[in-house]
């Protein structure tokens, strides 16, 4: 992916004097992603598939502290409508580009967000992460976190975007309801580092990020 400039809208460093792990992050809004995998939005199912473009929040993080950190002892949690809808490590969260048309087999699927559902119901619950978000890494197979290493998180396109299958509004699960961003409390992502001691390290409430 390129990270497109945009208006940086959340900026925040956490640090945690008493426990041993840091972090910086911005979260930047107005940008573009495109689908990734979906055949009623792409041309063909490849990584490389000419695909639709769908609003998008890039959460980019920037410093940490030790920079040895594992993927796999960090684990993000997105709470929507008093549910899970996704919990899983970064690690199991990663794409890198050319490498399969798909998320592998027992990667994390999408969960449930309260009673909600999306367009026709078609496709949520059980879809891969993909459809919801994915942790891209500057550095491919490092097993640690990196400087420029991002989450991209989908926003559900507007009740006038048509699928490539003629769909209108699109009848399929893709990125956050555009309502996380207006009530308070229905949608929190929550970044923690799972090793000893646990630490919460961020809570992002996407009320405090402009879609």
């Amino acid at each position: 992916m390129t990270v497109a400039a945009g208006a940086i809208l959340w900026a925040f460093r956490f640090n945690l004097p008493s426990q041993p792990v840091s972090i910086e992050y911005v979260a930047e809004g107005d940008q573009v992603e495109p689908a990734w995998s979906d055949p009623t939005d792409c041309s063909n199912t490849t990584i490389y598939a000419a695909c639709d473009f769908l609003p998008a929040i890039f959460i980019i993080f920037t410093e940490h502290s030790p920079q040895n950190i594992p993927l796999t002892a960090l684990q993000m949690t997105f709470v929507c409508n008093q549910t899970v809808l996704l919990q899983a490590t970064f690690k199991a969260l990663e794409v890198i580009p050319g490498t399969g048309s798909n998320p592998g087999v027992g990667a994390p699927k999408i969960q449930n967000c309260g009673s909600w559902s999306w367009g026709s119901g078609q496709g949520y619950t059980g879809s891969y992460f993909n459809r919801l978000l994915y942790f891209q890494q500057v550095k491919p197979n490092l097993p640690v976190l990196s400087s420029g290493d991002v989450f991209v998180v989908y926003i559900h396109p507007p009740n006038n975007f048509c699928d490539r299958q003629g769909h209108c509004p699109d009848d399929d699960y893709h990125g956050v309801p555009i309502w996380c961003f207006a009530v308070p409390g229905a949608c929190t992502i929550y970044l923690s580092y799972t090793q000893s001691p646990v630490t919460l390290i961020a809570t992002i409430p996407f009320t405090q990020i402009e879609a």
